[in-house]
C-alpha cells in the first residue's frame, strides 16, 4: 500500500528548506508548555496549532491528552495503510483485515464488529466531517496536514460514537503561494506509487489545490491457487477551492474520490487448526493432534496448512475488494461582528463489494460475500466568540445515514448451510451542544459544555437459510424492534491550572455515549430481540499536566485516569456465524506518560509509555460459561520511540529517522481465548533522507517493520464448527526508494 513516504507527505518533509529547520529551532526556544507529539525534529512542538476544541490552539493550552503527527511526524507512516498509525500514536490500535474495514481503538476501546453498517466508539473525523462507517476510512491518508488524535470522550464537541475518542484527518488546505510537488516511489511486491500536490492562488481572492495518490504492487501474500492476495491497485483524487467572500469570510469546497479497483485484498487471512476446549474457546492444534478424525493437524474438514507462514495460502476461490468513494464538502466561515460563524455541509456516497475464501483451502467448503451501497449526509451550524475572560462555542448538529448491506455466507459444501441475509438501516440523527471556558483567575479556568442528541434507527432486515425466509424484521412486522428512537447526552466539566509558566495542570470528568443499533448475525440467535443493542455510556474521571522546560528545548506529559464503562457493547462471536453485539458493564484504569526531548539543534529524541488494567463483566462464553475478561486489544503495557537527526551534508541536508513501538501480550476479542492471544511484539520503522539545497529534488530510502516482525491484527475463531482459526497479520518488512520533486 502506498507509503506516506512517498508523497506530498514526505515531499514537505524532504524538501523542507534549511531556513525553515532553522526558525523551527528558534521556535523551540519557548517557555509555553507543550504536548508531546511525533513531530518533525526542529519544530517546536509547543507551537502545534490543533483544533481539539474546534478553535486554533496550540496543543499546549489543550487540557487534552493528545498526539499529533504533522508532517514531519507522518513521514514515518506508511500511507493507505491506517495500521501503521498505531507505530506512531501513543495509546492507538488499528485493528484489520483489509482495506475494507478500519477499527480503531483507543485506550482499550473499540468496537470489534466488522458489519459493514456499524459505527465505532472512536469516531473518524476528516477537516471535521463525521465519518460513519468503518468501510469509508482507508485510503484518505494523503496530503495531510497533521493527523490529530483524542483520547477520551470527545462527545460534547465532536458527537457521536466519540465514546473513547477521536480520530481527525486534517488535509493540506490551498494557499496563497504555488505548490508543486510530486514522488515517485519504487518499493517491495512490484510497488509502483506516486503522489503530489499543484496549487496555489488563481485569482486575488480565489486560490486551489489538486493532490492525488496512486499505489499499484503485487499481493504480499504467496496463494499456490490463486492469484496472490493482498494487492493494490488505488487511486484517489481531491480538488480543494478556497474562496475570499466579502470581509474576512471564507467559503470552502472539496471534491475527492478514491478508488480501489478489483483488488485481492480481502479477508487476507492465514489457517490455522484449532479446537474447542471446554469454555467452547479454540486452542491451537499441533502438528500431531488429530481433534476431529480427519488427520493429525487438520481442521474439521480434513485441511491443513502446509507450513506455519502467514504469507504463503492455498486461495481457490475469488477474492476481491471494489470500491469506490466520492464525497464533496462545503465551508462557510464568516464574522458577525464579535462572533464568528461556521457552517459545514457534506454528501459522502460509499459503493462497495467484497469477497473472501473463508475456509483458505484449495477447495469451496466456506466463502463469504458482501455488497454496501451507503449515502451519507452531515451538516452542522456553530457559533463561537470571546470575551471578559470567555471563551464559548454553540451549535446544532445534522446527519443522514442510509446503509444498504446484503451477505451471503456459503458454505452448503462442509456444513450444508447457505445464509443470505441483509437489508437497509436508515440513521436520522440531530444535535445541539455548546461549551464555555471561564477565567476563573489568571491561573485558573473552568471548562463546561454538553451535548443532546437524539438519533432514529430503521431496520429493514431479512434473513433466509438454504433459501428460506425465517426472518423479516421491518417497522411493519416487528414495529418495537424494526424502529428504535435513542435520546442521550454528553457532558464535559474540567479545570485548568497554570501555576507557572510553562505548565499545566487539568483534572475533570468527560461522559460520552454511543447509539443503540442492530446486529447483522449469519445464524440468528435463538430470540431474534437480541439482534438489537442498547446505547453505551462511558464516564472519564481523569487528570494531568503539561509541562516545557530546559528553555522548551524538552516536554513531557502525564495523563491518568478511569473509565466506568456503562453497557460497553461487546462483539461476541459465540461459534464463527451468531455474530452479536451484547452489552456488558466495564471499566479501565490507565496512566500515561510521553516526552520529548531536542538536546542539539536538528536532534530530536521522544517516546510514551502507557499501562491500562481492564475488565469486561459477565461475558457469555460458548458454553455458556459467564466470566469477567479482559477488554480486546488493551495490552497491559505499550510503548512509542521516535528519533530524527538532520545535518547538512555537501549540497544539501540528510535526515535520519526512526520510530518504534512495543506492545506486551493482548487479546483480540472479549472471549480471551487462547487463540486469540497476541504476544508481546516490538515493530520499527526508518527512513533515511537527502535534500538538496539549491535544488527542490529529494531522495529518501525507507524501511517499515524494519525487523519483519509477524504479529496478528484480526481472528476469527471457527474452531467449534470448522475447525480452524482466520488470522490478518500485519504487513511483512517493506523496503522502498523514493524520487521526489517539489517547491
Amino acid at each position: 500500500m502506498t507509503t506516506l513516504w512517498q508523497g506530498p507527505l514526505a515531499t514537505v518533509l524532504l524538501l523542507w528548506p534549511a531556513s525553515v529547520l532553522a526558525q523551527g529551532a528558534d521556535a523551540a526556544a519557548s517557555t509555553a508548555p507543550a504536548s508531546p507529539s511525533a513531530a518533525s525534529p526542529g519544530a517546536a512542538s509547543a507551537e502545534i496549532v490543533v483544533t481539539a476544541q474546534k478553535r486554533p490552539q496550540r496543543a499546549a493550552d489543550v487540557g487534552i491528552p493528545m498526539a499529533v503527527l504533522d508532517r514531519g511526524g507522518l513521514s514515518l507512516v506508511t500511507g493507505q495503510d491506517e495500521t501503521a498509525l498505531a507505530r506512531q500514536l501513543p495509546g492507538v490500535r488499528v485493528q484489520s483485515f483489509s482495506p475494507s474495514i478500519t477499527i480503531f481503538n483507543i485506550r482499550g476501546v473499540s468496537q470489534n464488529d466488522y458489519s459493514d453498517a456499524q459505527e465505532g466508539p472512536i469516531a473518524f473525523y476528516e477537516d471535521e466531517v463525521y465519518v460513519s462507517v468503518a468501510g469509508a476510512i482507508a485510503g484518505r491518508a494523503f496530503d495531510l496536514e497533521r493527523v490529530e488524535v483524542l483520547r477520551g470522550p470527545q462527545g460534547t464537541l465532536f458527537g457521536r460514537n466519540a465514546t473513547g475518542g477521536l480520530i481527525h484527518y486534517v488535509t493540506a488546505r490551498p494557499t496563497d503561494r504555488p505548490v508543486a510537488q510530486a514522488s515517485l516511489t519504487f518499493g517491495s511486491y512490484g510497488q509502483v506509487a506516486s503522489e503530489g500536490a499543484l496549487g496555489g492562488p488563481l485569482t486575488d481572492r480565489l486560490r486551489a489545490r489538486l493532490s492525488w495518490s496512486l499505489n499499484r504492487h503485487d499481493g504480499f501474500i504467496d496463494n499456490s491457487a490463486g492469484p496472490d492476495v493482498g494487492n493494490s491497485r488505488f487511486y484517489a483524487g481531491r480538488l480543494q477551492l478556497a474562496a475570499d467572500v466579502g470581509d474576512g469570510d471564507l467559503l470552502s469546497i472539496k471534491v475527492q474520490g478514491l478508488r480501489n479497483d478489483r483488488e485481492t485484498s480481502a479477508g487476507y487471512y492465514s489457517h490455522r487448526a484449532a479446537a474447542p476446549d471446554a469454555l467452547g474457546l479454540g486452542r491451537y492444534l499441533g502438528a500431531s493432534q488429530d481433534a476431529f478424525g480427519t488427520c493429525a493437524g487438520c481442521d474439521a474438514l480434513g485441511y491443513r496448512e502446509p507450513d506455519d507462514d502467514p504469507f504463503t495460502v492455498a486461495f481457490n476461490d475469488p477474492i476481491l475488494f471494489d470500491r469506490t468513494l466520492g464525497e464533496i464538502m462545503g465551508r462557510y466561515d464568516a464574522t458577525l461582528g464579535a462572533v464568528r460563524l461556521t457552517v459545514l455541509l457534506d454528501y459522502q456516497h460509499l459503493a462497495k463489494d467484497y469477497a473472501e475464501d473463508s475456509d483458505m483451502s484449495p477447495v469451496t467448503l466456506l466463502t463469504a460475500a458482501n455488497q454496501q451501497r451507503l449515502d451519507q449526509w452531515f451538516g452542522e451550524v456553530r457559533l463561537s466568540g470571546e470575551g471578559r475572560g470567555v471563551r464559548w462555542l454553540a451549535g446544532v448538529n445534522g446527519l443522514h445515514i442510509a446503509s444498504d448491506n446484503h451477505y451471503v455466507i456459503d458454505a452448503a459444501n462442509s456444513a450444508g448451510l447457505l445464509a443470505d441475509y441483509g437489508g437497509r438501516q436508515t440513521i436520522r440523527s440531530a444535535a445541539v451542544f455548546g461549551q464555555a471556558e471561564v477565567d476563573l483567575t489568571p491561573r485558573l479556568t473552568l471548562i463546561a459544555g454538553a451535548r443532546f442528541t437524539h438519533d432514529t434507527k430503521t431496520y429493514h432486515f431479512s434473513h433466509s437459510l438454504n433459501g428460506i425466509r425465517d426472518l423479516l424484521i421491518d417497522p411493519v412486522t416487528v414495529p418495537a424492534l424494526a424502529h428504535r428512537d435513542f435520546t442521550d447526552w454528553s457532558g464535559k466539566f474540567q479545570l485548568d491550572y497554570r501555576p507557572v509558566p510553562g505548565v499545566l495542570l487539568y483534572a475533570g470528568v468527560d461522559r460520552g455515549t454511543k447509539s443503540g443499533g442492530f446486529s447483522a448475525p449469519a445464524i440468528l440467535p435463538q430470540d431474534p430481540a437480541a439482534i438489537g443493542f442498547e446505547p453505551e455510556r462511558l464516564t472519564s474521571w481523569s487528570a494531568g499536566a503539561k509541562a516545557s522546560f530546559w528553555q522548551g528545548r524538552a516536554t513531557l506529559a502525564l495523563a491518568a485516569f478511569h473509565y466506568d464503562y456503562d453497557r460497553y457493547q461487546a462483539f461476541e462471536n459465540a461459534d464463527g456465524f451468531v455474530l452479536s453485539v451484547r452489552n456488558k458493564d466495564a471499566r479501565i484504569d490507565g496512566v500515561e506518560v510521553e516526552g520529548e526531548v531536542r538536546p542539539l539543534d536538528g536532534l530530536s529524541v521522544g517516546g510514551s509509555a502507557a499501562w491500562l488494567w481492564s475488565k469486561v463483566r459477565n461475558v457469555i462464553l460458548p458454553s455458556g460459561a459467564i466470566l469477567d475478561r479482559q477488554m480486546p486489544n488493551a495490552p497491559r503495557f505499550s510503548g512509542t520511540a521516535h528519533a530524527r537527526y538532520d545535518w547538512r551534508v555537501p549540497g544539501g541536508t540528510a535526515s535520519l529517522a526512526t520510530g518504534w513501538r512495543h506492545e506486551s501480550g493482548q487479546y483480540l476479542t472479549p472471549f480471551n481465548a487462547a487463540v486469540d492471544h497476541v504476544p508481546a511484539h516490538l515493530v520499527g520503522d526508518v527512513r533515511l533522507a537527502w535534500q538538496g539545497s539549491a535544488s527542490p529534488l529529494g531522495f529518501a530510502l525507507f524501511v517499515n517493520n524494519v525487523t519483519d516482525r509477524r504479529y496478528r491484527l484480526f481472528d476469527i475463531d471457527f474452531s467449534q464448527n470448522f475447525g480452524f482459526v482466520q488470522s490478518s497479520f500485519a504487513r511483512p518488512r517493506w523496503i522502498g526508494f523514493s524520487i521526489s520533486y517539489g517547491r
